[in-house]
């Protein structure tokens, strides 16, 4: 098993009581009330409204006939370091926190998020407002620039690389989510944000200044070692949430979820190769970036 660097170690393990235990679990046990099959939801699907995960959590525990605990993780370090020891056996990650915790763990993709219209992937975008904000990507030069980083894809990878391409220097302000680096934009803090391009549709008065990449959807995760039985129940449960009302209205506040549809790993290799191949320049831009940079092996198939 890989291990975080020293920096990253501490940083993890201090909010580590949000995990409960160290030791391995019992196998045979999980999903009973002793030993419940536990889920970490990650910041950026923190739930509009917050009974959705209840909604969830009581619908998965009908469907599978197991006893299910949902958390909310903290920290996008918090969501990856959840499945050390197998403490944690499904997830509703974000792209890279996949990718992060595919070579740290093993886990493996086994649903992939829909959204409006069955949609499986999505735009990253760099937005400014419509008037007053630079007419090129040339214009960012020396100016404030919002991300959401560093484990967002289209918040953070996408946008760096393509302004690093372009040769264009920017002041990086980072925010927390795609919700807080769209309200600095409206609020003129900064003069531009990198986020998805459905967000244009929440704040009137902004344009798309650059497309910077398609991007698969997330995928819903679960750890290497999980019984197979359990594995694909929980699957076709979360699979079969949006079947009913109360069930869609719960996903679609967690990040706009309106389903799911089974993924093979491969469709992620591209935004693998893509990472490792961009190096210094993305990680850099973050303090203590390369601490949690752990893409530098090839992406192979999974066991």
């Amino acid at each position: 098993m890989k291990t975080f660097t020293k920096r990253s170690l501490v940083a993890v393990l201090l909010p580590a009581i949000f995990f409960a235990g160290c030791a391995r679990r019992n196998e045979s046990t999980v999903g009973t009330p002793a030993n419940p099959l536990t889920i970490v939801v990650s910041p950026a699907h923190a739930p509009r409204d917050a009974a959705a995960l209840d909604v969830i959590k009581k619908q998965l525990e009908s469907s599978t006939g197991m006893t299910i605990n949902i958390s909310q993780a903290p920290t996008p370090a918090d969501t990856i370091k959840a499945f050390d020891a197998g403490r944690t056996d499904v997830g509703l990650v974000t792209l890279e926190e996949y990718l992060v915790a595919r070579e740290e763990y093993g886990v493996h993709a086994a649903l992939q998020a829909l959204r409006e219209n069955g949609l499986s992937d999505y735009q990253g975008v760099i937005l400014t407002k419509a008037k007053g904000g630079p007419v090129s990507v040339a214009g960012l030069a020396g100016k404030k620039v919002g991300f959401v980083g560093p484990y967002s894809v289209s918040g953070f990878t996408l946008p760096v690389s393509y302004l690093n391409k372009a040769g264009v220097k920017v002041q990086p302000v980072f925010a927390a989510s795609h919700e807080e680096v769209l309200k600095m934009l409206v609020d003129g803090k900064v003069d531009a944000a990198a986020t998805y391009a459905r967000q244009i549709k929440h704040a009137p008065g902004l344009k798309v200044l650059a497309y910077t990449g398609t991007v698969p959807n997330e995928p819903l995760i679960t750890r290497d070692g999980l019984a197979p039985e359990k594995t694909e129940a929980i699957e076709k449960a979360f699979a079969g949430l949006a079947s009913s009302p109360e069930g869609a209205k719960a996903l679609s506040a967690v990040a706009d979820i309106t389903g799911f549809k089974p993924v093979d790993s491969e469709v992620y290799r591209p935004i693998h190769d893509m990472l490792r191949s961009e190096g210094k320049s993305v990680y850099d831009m973050v303090p203590d970036g390369w601490d949690i940079y752990h893409l530098n092996q090839p992406f192979m198939p999974e066991r």
